[in-house]
């Protein structure tokens, strides 16, 4: 057996075979994963760094190979309905339409005929947006999540409605748009029964509710007159009456029967739906599991029925797939060899796909045999698995927090084989605060967080009160506290780090994306715990995100702080930009410079508050990027510089030959 003898450098030193090349590589990441159980074919949408963060549709059948790339460039699949998108493309009977983000058009392929593509719809101005694409049994049209857009585009204009499109027709007159359903400020779900292709079941929910706080399932029956005229005949609201109750993923099975999620019992559990207000739990209790998740995008699927055993759900719940029995009430668990799954589609009555990953292994898109408890060859995956002694393995950690409660996190010590620390020195510590703020991190593969352990960093990615994934009583923690909770917790992961002994006390950084990047930015204001701070297109001014963003989000902070404005003083008060004074160590920024979510003035102002501190601050811009980076070189970028600004700060010499940039206010001794 060989001995590997290690080298001794400081932390943030070492050399790793995790370069920024291999991290834009595993970083890809998979959509809208869909299956044609006629063809035993699975359809995904897969975004390309390389190609400037295109979105292409692939497909694969099983026991096939090699997958093929449907959507070639310069299409871009991809949607921009509430921003965040998802329900991007739809297949049915060989005939694929997606969403294409140049132009906001709806594209058609004969599959057949792959190279022939054609627009479904006419209209070119990017006045409307569609997501949320289902193709109706009949194939003579699709069902759509639509979002007008004004010429000013403030969010009050923006309509949202369920519209059918006409794919028997030709577009040319402009008529092959008909609206099924408005007069709700959101709609997500519209989903058809196989056994009745006129029964339609849609969510909808209205200011100033987001998804995960009320909204109600209803039910329609479609109407298709002698000119071929599509409307709805009669509406009736299934589930959704009082205003605790968050309804997602609605799903018929294939004799009719209709499922859906709901966390009336304060976590998200499975129903079946058998009469207006008549709703039974699928399971004898209730379950302190989640078995949905916040609906931040269109399309998700954490359940699916079984083709010819719709009594038989395959569900995903905490790190579990397991079988439903509705009959029986039972879950029965898979040995899938993932610790989280998503993406769950029934393929057959034999196999489920879905989509895994567990801390040693990157999301990959799996068939699973139902009979021989097996997996099957990957169907895909985002790039190679890398060598088990460079992988950091999460610990679950809980820690006390404020008012006597815990919180969560995922601490990744420093790993690499062919390195070691000097003696009696202790790791940096990268705090991540996640976006969202209703989100959550989870111990998934995660290859930008070994980018650091493996270069000698301890990472911890913080689960702070608001947090999804830990039922509503958990995630209510941040209502009204956004700024305050989320704070509170992250410095106290660190300080419970620090106490524990693993980690330099001198050596805290904080780094976020989006509603994490308030966060960091309110932990550097208003707590003095972090040494370093670093924010990619983090919001500053709370007061601009209620005045100044997309509708989708645009009554957001009413729940998370109050409504403005009413409130205008408590939004001053935790706005990190009013308290720039207080702000005393380094900072970077990062800033897409078409971001419509988190605008670039926000970044900019910041920056322009702590240069007058003489506080060392670097802001970093790139032309093209809008709320999230997704050109390779800027992702790398990005990367590299936020390892080379801690060098700067903390007084090491990464490994890695990084280009520099100016910082503000630094002082070379």
């Amino acid at each position: 057996m060989t001995t590997i003898t290690k080298q001794t450098r400081p932390y943030g030193s070492w050399e790793s075979p995790i370069t920024t090349d291999l991290l834009v590589q595993l970083k890809s990441s998979f959509g809208d994963i869909t299956v044609d159980p006629t063809t035993k074919t699975v359809f995904w949408l897969s975004n390309l760094p390389e190609e400037d963060g295109r979105g292409a549709v692939y497909a694969k059948r099983l026991g096939h190979s090699e997958s093929v790339r449907l959507t070639p460039a310069p299409y871009n699949c991809r949607t921009r309905v509430h921003e965040y998108g998802g329900g991007a493309f739809t297949v049915r009977d060989n005939i694929l339409i997606f969403s294409n983000d140049a132009d906001f058009r709806l594209y058609r392929i004969d599959l057949a005929y792959p190279e022939k593509i054609t627009p479904v719809i006419q209209d070119s101005s990017k006045k409307y947006r569609y997501a949320d694409l289902h193709i109706h049994p009949s194939g003579d049209f699709l069902l759509a999540i639509r979002e007008e857009h004004m010429e000013d585009d403030r969010p009050e204009t923006v309509v949202s409605t369920i519209v059918a499109i006409r794919l028997n027709v030709s577009f040319a007159s402009g008529h092959n748009v008909h609206t099924l359903a408005s007069g709700h400020d959101f709609y997500s779900s519209p989903r058809l029964s196989p056994a009745d292709p006129t029964r339609l079941v849609y969510v909808a929910w209205d200011h100033p509710n987001m998804p995960w706080d009320f909204t109600q399932l209803h039910e329609a029956r479609l109407h298709i007159d002698p000119s071929g005229a599509i409307s709805i005949a009669s509406t009736t609201q299934l589930a959704g009456d009082t205003i605790d109750e968050s309804i997602v993923q609605p799903k018929f099975a294939s004799d009719g029967t209709l499922y859906f999620a709901s966390d009336r019992s304060g976590f998200w559990n499975l129903y079946r739906a058998d009469a207006p207000g008549a709703a039974h739990l699928l399971l004898p209790h209730p379950v302190e599991e989640e078995f949905a998740d916040p609906a931040w995008v269109f399309n998700t699927s954490s359940y699916d029925p079984l083709p010819s055993h719709p009594h038989r759900l395959i569900a995903s719940h905490g790190h579990t797939l397991s079988i439903l029995d509705t009959k029986t009430r039972t879950l029965t668990d898979l040995p899938t060899g993932f610790t989280n799954h998503s993406a769950v589609r029934a393929l057959d009555d034999t196999h489920v796909v879905f989509l895994g990953s567990s801390p040693s292994q990157n999301s990959t898109i799996v068939a699973f045999n139902l009979k021989t408890r097996t997996t099957l060859p990957t169907i895909a995956t985002s790039g190679p698995a890398l060598s088990a002694d460079i992988i950091s393995h999460p610990q679950l950690i809980t820690f006390p927090t404020t008012n006597n409660k815990h919180a969560y996190g995922y601490y990744y010590p420093p790993t690499n084989p062919s390195f070691q620390a000097p003696a009696n020195t202790l790791p940096p510590l990268r705090v991540l605060s996640h976006g969202g703020p209703t989100s959550a991190c989870s111990d998934s593969f995660n290859i930008p967080i070994l980018y650091w352990t493996s270069r000698g960093f301890a990472v911890v990615n913080v689960n702070y009160g608001g947090s999804s994934g830990y039922g509503r009583e958990f995630r209510n923690r941040l209502r009204g506290q956004w700024g305050v909770v989320d704070v509170d917790d992250c410095c106290n992961a660190a300080r419970y780090l620090v106490a524990q002994g693993l980690v330099d006390p001198q050596k805290l950084a904080i780094q976020g994306e989006s509603a994490g990047g308030y966060t960091t930015l309110a932990c550097l204001a208003f707590r003095d715990v972090f040494t370093v701070g670093c924010s990619l297109y983090g919001i500053s001014d709370i007061t601009l995100l209620a005045k100044d963003t997309h509708k989708f989000e645009s009554r957001y902070p009413d729940g998370l702080i109050g409504p403005y404005p009413e409130k205008e003083e408590l939004y001053h008060e935790r706005s990190p930009i009013h308290s720039a004074d207080k702000i005393l160590c380094p900072c970077i920024f990062f800033q897409g410079l078409e971001d419509n979510v988190v605008p670039p003035a926000q970044s900019e102002i910041m920056v322009e508050a702590i240069k007058k501190k003489s506080v060392p601050v670097a802001y970093v811009t790139y032309e093209g990027e809008a709320h999230g980076f997704r050109k390779a070189a800027n992702i790398k970028r990005t990367v590299e510089l936020e390892l080379w600004f801690y060098g700067k700060m903390w007084g090491f010499e990464p490994a890695d030959r990084i280009e520099e940039i100016p910082i503000s206010n630094m002082v070379t001794i």
